[in-house]
Order: structure tokens, then sequence, then C-alpha cells
């Protein structure tokens, strides 16, 4: 990879989508020129691939997509690149819905490639998956669940210091495999295996496309960048992210993201190089 080109990994929802969840303009041109000059713009999200593909074609990327806070890696257009999947196990999941439904969590949305599996309806999480054409089934886990899954959301009865110590030790008692995530100021948590995560993915594809660390720039705004945003030196947490997460990152923008933040911090930074 030529020396004066980068890898540059961008979270979605906070980071560099504007809080009415879209692109600018000056956005998207900026990016489709860096990916015009031999760049490489890497979206990653905790989103479905379904919801990123929109984002990704309106900037008219060509690059891999890491979806589901890296559990999955795929290229729309690279037909030689192999996907990299890490799915949950259906029988943990099912363990911990049985333990927990009804007690310390109200509801979940659990989903792999063509199914989508939920309680009930849940604006907050369709907003951010959204239900595109996959079939949705509204019923009890443990009942419809056949396959692995790809995401394990939960709707939490609360936040509170103890049920989340709670729900950590259970997790690691049923497969200490896997980890919790609790999402920032909501609610809400989600299954994860140890040790995938958005970084694990990105250090996948620094891999295959032949970029030293220091030739990545990452993006982020909230605790599931935390990994990515420790991992290489030039990284930005969004002046409008978790204040908690600002000692993860090595730099903040100027900008937050209604206002071009990460393309204004990309461009300072390509032409101090």
């Amino acid at each position: 990879m030529e020396k004066n080109k980068y890898l540059i990994a961008l979270d979605l929802d906070g980071t560099l989508l504007t809080d009415e969840k879209n692109i600018t303009e000056n956005t998207k041109n900026y990016l489709k020129q860096l990916e015009n000059e031999g760049h490489v713009i890497v979206l990653c999200s905790g989103r479905a691939p379904r919801t990123m593909l929109r984002f990704y074609e309106f900037i008219g990327l060509k690059s891999p997509l890491i979806s589901y806070n890296g559990a999955l890696i795929h290229s729309p257009h690279d037909k030689n690149f192999k996907e990299v999947g890490y799915s949950l196990d259906k029988d943990f999941l099912i363990k911990l819905y049985q333990k927990t439904v009804g007690k310390e969590v109200l509801s979940i949305l659990a989903e792999n490639k063509t199914t989508v599996i939920t309680d009930q309806e849940d604006d907050f999480l369709f907003a951010f998956f959204e239900k595109g054409k996959l079939e949705i089934i509204y019923d009890k886990f443990d009942k419809v669940c056949k396959e692995d899954q790809f995401i394990y959301v939960m709707k939490m009865r609360d936040s509170s210091p103890g049920t989340k110590e709670y729900m950590e030790k259970l997790v690691n008692e049923l497969d200490p495999r896997y980890k919790i995530r609790f999402w920032w100021d909501c609610d809400y948590s989600e299954i994860h295996l140890t040790g995938v995560s958005k970084a694990n993915s990105l250090e996948v594809l620094r891999d295959y496309l032949g970029f030293d660390k220091e030739h990545v720039l990452v993006f982020g705004d909230a605790d599931n960048d935390i990994e990515m945003l420790s991992l290489y030196p030039n990284s930005f947490l969004m002046i409008n992210g978790n204040p908690k997460v600002r000692q993860y990152a090595n730099y903040q923008t100027e900008f937050d993201n209604n206002n071009d933040g990460v393309i204004k911090e990309i461009n300072k930074f390509l032409k101090s190089k």
C-alpha cells in the first residue's frame, strides 16, 4: 500500500451520520474523492448490513463493510473477499432468554441474515436496525429460534449497577465465551463474543489490505468504539461523543456529527502529512 494512503474506519450513528440519520453532501463528496485518490473508506457499525448499504451506496463506496459491531465483514463489490462472520450460539441465547426475560429483561431483538425475532414492536430498535425486507417473527425467542444469530439486543428493566453486575455474572456463568455490552445512556444491552469487536474485524481488513497501524484513521463516539479507538494511534472521538470514552481516543474532533466533523478532521490530518 502506498505510504500516503490511509484506511479510514468510520462509525455511523453519532459519527458519520447527522442526528437526522443522514450524510451531508459535503461529506459524501469528500469521502468519494478520498476513495478515488486511493484511500480505503470502511464503514463500521453496530447496524445490520442492510441498514448500512444505503449509506454505502449513497457515497458510492467499493470497500468492505463491518457490521453488527464486528460480527460480520463482507464486501458488496469484491468477489474475491471471503466473508468473515462470528455468530452467537442459539443454545446459549435460549438459556439466557429463559433466565432473564420477564425479570431483568423486558424484551429482546435477535437477527441473522434472513430473519428478525422479537417479543414486540420496539420503535427505538427498529429505527436503528430498520425492518427492511427481512422476515420478522413476533414470538417468544426460545419457541421459534432455530439458528444462530448475529445480534441479540435486550431491553433491560433498568440499567442500575446491580442489574449490570448480575447480568455480567450470569452471562459468564452460562458461557464464558460471551460478554454483555451496555449501551450508553439507555436501558439496552447486547451480547457479543469475547474478542469480537469493530477493532478485531478492522484488524482482519488491515491485514487483508496491507496497511500498517499508523496508516489507519478511526472515528467513533460511543462504548462500542472503545476497542477501535484504543488500538490505533490515529483515533478520534467525536466532540459530541460519550465523555467517558474520551480517555480511549488520542484525539477529539473540533466539530460534531451535524457539522461534517469527520471530514474536517480527516482533511486537517491529511494536510499535516
